[in-house]
């Protein structure tokens, strides 16, 4: 038995600097003002990231305040200048997605050919929001471990996050007791939410180490434009180019010649599971104009092949369609609540491969297809195209897409009906 799974993700940055969405970005504000505490108006206010070189500019208002609202995450240089004071320069001012800093400005008299410099201390006191969460930096993302390569792994060390383990009915993940469908995520200000896994895990982008440059884990008490579900709030954001080139390539190598076999499986005798799995890609990004845009790509790709047979909820590795849901005819127990069916002693209320023959997939004996609308305990089947009042029938894209899918060759996984391993 045989499985290759192959995974891509391309992600294409072209980064202007300009235009960010909030929840993907952060700000920096401030009040400028002289040894007396007096405010100083129409100082010019210059903000720039320090790997790219991008500036933002903007003049103090009659109150001394300057704002930079939804600029791109990164560390950086706030300098201040107006006639009369010696110039103001602030290094190493570090932003981080959905965490406003503020940088206090004080200046000195003196001519602006005079700069007093400051570097910033790292920590910086959250007074903007009562959120409570954490951002996940690339240094965490690229420097800890990560099996499969997942940045959102990392957010299960959370405090109040608790993920079910895979003995349980699939591997969602639960915030301070919500619900594992209770998230929002977002890439780049962008919804990325699956609502058809509940799990943060996974999104409708499959990100890996190369794209993310951080994300923020918001737990409680989220922001108007963050929160929408009970849960955790993400804010993921990408990657972009700087003013040099740079790429790398990586491999990820798994097979019976590298990998150990567990204790117990030693102990007893047996084989190291034939596992073969190749992990690799690419990234690469760099300046289109400097100091201006810039762009970065990343592609990402996964090869798996076992001989182990396929379970959905244990392994995570989706099982392959019977004939007959390929077909279009879809397979299902329909039940008497008041008369359970019991088959060889055993109750089953739901699709189960206990109703088909673990080689052949044929109905086992005591089991029959139904007969009347109004039978039960027996296999309804759904014909989709047949049922469908315009006759339009499957999209043949993404029949020919399915008919590559291997058949199975052993009904002991999925649900026996309409889904089995091979």
């Amino acid at each position: 038995m045989k499985i290759a799974i192959t995974v891509s993700l391309f992600a294409l940055v072209v980064h202007p600097g300009a235009s960010f969405a909030q929840t993907s970005t952060s700000a920096i504000s401030g009040v400028v003002s002289d040894a007396s505490g007096a405010v100083i108006p129409q100082a010019r206010v210059r903000a720039t990231h320090e790997a790219t070189g991008v500036s933002h500019e903007q003049t103090t208002t009659d109150a001394g305040y300057f704002a930079f609202p939804s600029i791109p995450v990164g560390s950086y240089t706030v300098s201040v200048e107006m006639k009369g004071f010696k110039a103001f320069k602030s290094t190493g001012n570090l932003l981080q997605v959905g965490s406003p800093i503020t940088v206090n400005v004080t200046l000195e008299l003196g001519e602006t050919t005079e700069t007093v410099t400051v570097v910033s201390s790292y920590e910086q006191l959250q007074t903007s929001n009562a959120t409570i969460g954490n951002v996940v930096e690339r240094k965490a993302i690229v420097d800890l471990p990560l099996n499969g390569r997942n940045p959102l792994n990392l957010l299960v060390l959370e405090p109040g996050v608790v993920q079910r383990g895979q003995g349980g009915a699939g591997t969602g993940v639960h915030v301070n007791g919500s619900r594992d469908f209770a998230f929002n995520t977002t890439i780049d200000g962008i919804e990325a939410n699956e609502s058809s896994v509940p799990n943060p895990l996974n999104n409708v982008y499959r990100l890996n180490p190369d794209n993310v440059q951080e994300y923020k884990v918001t737990t409680n008490n989220a922001t108007p434009e963050e929160g929408r579900n009970s849960g955790a709030s993400v804010s993921i954001a990408t990657r972009s180019g700087g003013n040099e080139y740079h790429g790398t390539v990586f491999e990820f190598l798994r097979n019976t010649s590298l990998n150990a076999n567990a204790w117990f499986a030693n102990a007893l005798g047996n084989p190291k599971p034939d596992m073969k799995l190749n992990q690799f890609g690419a990234e690469m990004g760099g300046p289109i104009k400097k100091n201006k845009t810039f762009f970065f790509g990343s592609y990402q790709n996964v090869m798996l092949n076992t001989a182990q047979p396929i379970n959905q909820i244990y392994s995570g590795v989706p099982v392959v369609y019977t004939p007959e849901a390929l077909s279009g005819r879809y397979r299902y127990l329909k039940t008497d609540p008041s008369n359970p069916f019991v088959l060889d002693g055993v109750r089953i209320t739901q699709n189960s491969g206990l109703l088909v023959d673990p080689v052949t997939g044929a109905l086992r004996p005591g089991v029959r297809n139904c007969g009347s609308p109004t039978d039960s305990n027996c296999i309804e089947t759904y014909n989709m195209y047949a049922s469908d009042p315009r006759g339009i029938g499957g999209d043949q894209k993404i029949l020919s897409m399915l008919n590559t899918f291997p058949k199975p060759n052993s009904y002991a996984s999925g649900d026996g009906l309409n889904t089995a391993a091979y």
